[in-house]
């Protein structure tokens, strides 16, 4: 993810990369390439070991940190920035325990600075119609959502490079949902949770650990050690919401067994709902009685001004485009000063 939101930055007009650390030095090396392809000055390159982004956040002059790093460097990452006077965003997630998110809203208080968590799925294409639906008053008042990250990740979680260099040892180590964040941030934009309601409480409860370790018997030999170990997660997590203003939020998370790929993404309000994977409407009134309509159908309708905007731009880009909406957006606020919300009507670029 770090290379692919080096790639949309050295597209943004304006935007200049500086410095760029990793613990492996060809990959230093390597963005450091593609920002000279790109027309800009090569950007000085870290490379000396895990806490090398310290000193480049107190020698360097710059505006913002990005972090794409392991999930337990993100809050090491985003404080150094901050404490050196820098904006921080990073990757999800931003924190792994109560004790963590404290820190990076004291150090944000304390510096006076930005800390944002980038959440690519809240840019999709239908993620945004719906909320563009709700804002128009098509869903009424919302009641409900379901979402979560389903996804088969055994492949990855057991590769010898990237991911399964690291991820599988939260697998052995911690029970819940580990990624909540793909599936809970598009719905919880609809329900405007921090900005007018909040989480009130949750129950959250795990299935039995199976998938990993069935995995790990059928692909490697008898003498590995990914035979050995025992994981704490169980295969499917579950947790219901309630939020302080009474609505009900349904998560997710499986993704050690066999599964096609969904985040679900229902959204359900007083006047109709809203469904995914695959997407499809139903709008009392507007609607067959009884029948759910394609999505689609109300793409050229309701498609989202940022995506009318920059659709175009976002082109090539990972995961379908968002990824540059995302990075768009994070430039774009920082520039104005303002705070990475959807009721901003500055969308233009």
């Amino acid at each position: 993810m770090g290379s692919n939101h080096v790639k949309n930055l050295l597209r943004i007009k304006g935007a200049e990369l500086r410095a760029v650390c990793d613990l492996d030095r060809v990959k230093v090396e390597r963005i450091q390439a593609w920002t000279r392809e790109a027309g800009q000055p090569q950007p000085k390159g870290f490379w000396r070991g895990e806490t090398d982004f310290k000193r480049m956040c107190q020698q360097e002059d710059l505006d913002l940190v990005y972090t794409a790093t392991p999930w337990r460097w993100h809050v090491p990452v985003c404080l150094a920035a901050m404490e050196a006077g820098k904006h921080a965003a990073t990757e999800v997630p931003a924190a792994l325990t109560i004790d963590e998110c404290w820190q990076l809203v004291e150090a944000a208080e304390k510096y006076k600075k930005h800390c944002v968590m980038m959440e690519n799925c809240n840019y999709g294409r239908r993620e945004l119609m719906i909320l563009n639906m709700l804002r128009k008053g098509l869903l009424g008042e919302i009641m409900h959502a379901e979402c979560g990250y389903l996804h088969d990740l055994r492949a990855i979680t057991f590769a010898s490079e990237s991911k399964g260099l690291w991820r599988r040892d939260h697998a052995i180590r911690r029970n819940g949902n580990l990624y909540p964040t793909h599936g809970l941030g598009p719905v919880v934009q609809c329900m405007d949770i921090n900005r007018g309601d909040r989480f009130d409480y949750l129950v959250s409860m795990s299935s039995n650990s199976r998938g990993l370790y069935q995995y790990a018997q059928e692909h490697f030999s008898l003498e590995s050690l990914e035979r050995q170990e025992e994981y704490a997660l169980g295969d499917v997590n579950v947790s219901l919401i309630h939020t302080v203003n009474g609505r009900t939020i349904f998560l997710s998370y499986d993704c050690n067994l066999p599964r096609p790929y969904s985040r679900i993404n229902l959204v359900q309000g007083t006047k109709g709902i809203v469904h995914g994977y695959p997407d499809r409407v139903h709008i009392e009134g507007r609607s067959p009685q009884h029948q759910w309509e394609a999505a689609s159908a109300y793409l050229e309708e309701f498609d989202h001004p940022l995506w009318k905007t920059l659709g175009k731009d976002s082109q090539g880009a990972s995961h379908g485009g968002v990824d540059y909406l995302e990075d768009y957006r994070l430039i774009q606020c920082l520039r104005e000063g303002s705070p990475q919300t959807w009721t901003s009507t500055t969308l233009q670029p």
